[in-house]
């Protein structure tokens, strides 16, 4: 992608993200008919988008949902102190542009990272400074407009999807220590830089880990939800099923997972867990 490219994707994505008709706040509610097709972490993983893509088949299928989130960040074949994984963004806001009502970002702590500028290792590598590095490399003085755009993108994203058939999909959830003080004010209203930084809840709802089933029943009585599905938490075999009701992807590796459901269908227990694909059978 050119500079220009780069820079469009970012701005007209956001623009997009803000305006998405089924957006309610920082909420993207969906109700049959329809299908969703939901991800775990993709951390720069240009093929396992691909395959996303191809499975996915939007323009032939107007009523699918594709969620996204967790895409900056990739130590696998990048060069020494240099990450291009925001070109994989760039690519997923241009995603967005073409099917404005069937692509949905979730907003996560790398990207947050990113914008707040709160360095985060991957690998013992440093990669807010590595996208920096890598920007400025390749587009010199306009790397500036780049950051600034991607910064916008980021800002639009919303926290979570919820679904008529009782489904939470968000990039994680709070732990037992926040869950009674979640304020589910962000939910209801656009985010600032400050938030990003400093709120506590919306920190707990992107960085958080280890969740109790006592601390999922408070969730499900709170959100009115009998499932949780995210990323956040690595997987070596690509997902795994804590307590019956969450289920944690990722889609970063050879070994990543997806989640197709439909929309239209009441699910229970383990049935959401026996529907997971891997992204490998994908050709």
């Amino acid at each position: 992608m050119t500079t220009k490219e780069i820079i469009a994707a970012f701005e007209r994505g956001a623009r997009e993200n803000r305006r998405d008709p089924f957006r309610d706040g920082n909420l993207i509610h969906l109700s049959p008919p329809g299908s969703v097709f939901m991800t775990g972490d993709l951390h720069g993983n240009d093929r396992n988008f691909d395959r996303l893509c191809r499975a996915a088949q939007l323009a032939l299928h107007p009523r699918r949902h594709l969620i996204l989130h967790e895409l900056l960040h990739n130590t696998t074949n990048q060069s020494v102190d240099q990450c291009d994984s925001y070109l994989l963004l760039a690519r997923a806001a241009q995603l967005k542009i073409d099917f404005p009502h069937q692509v949905h970002f979730l907003l996560s702590n790398h990207e947050m990272a990113q914008l707040t500028g709160d360095e985060i290792l991957k690998s013992g590598q440093p990669m807010v400074r590595a996208v920096n590095t890598s920007i400025s490399v390749e587009f010199a003085e306009k790397s500036t407009l780049i950051q600034q755009a991607m910064y916008d993108f980021i800002l639009s994203l919303p926290l979570a999807v919820r679904t008529a058939n009782r489904i939470w999909m968000s990039h994680s959830l709070p732990s037992d220590r926040h869950i009674r003080a979640f304020e589910s004010e962000i939910l209801d209203r656009e985010l600032t830089l400050e938030d990003m930084k400093n709120n506590v809840s919306l920190r707990a709802l992107t960085w958080d880990r280890r969740q109790s089933p006592e601390g999922l029943d408070i969730l499900q009585e709170k959100w009115d939800v009998d499932h949780f599905i995210v990323g956040h938490q690595p997987q070596a075999t690509g997902c795994c099923l804590l307590h019956d009701r969450l289920i944690i992807l990722a889609s970063d590796h050879p070994h990543g997972c997806y989640l197709p459901l439909e929309l239209g269908k009441k699910y229970h227990k383990k049935e959401l867990f026996d529907l997971i694909k891997p992204l490998a059978s994908i050709k």
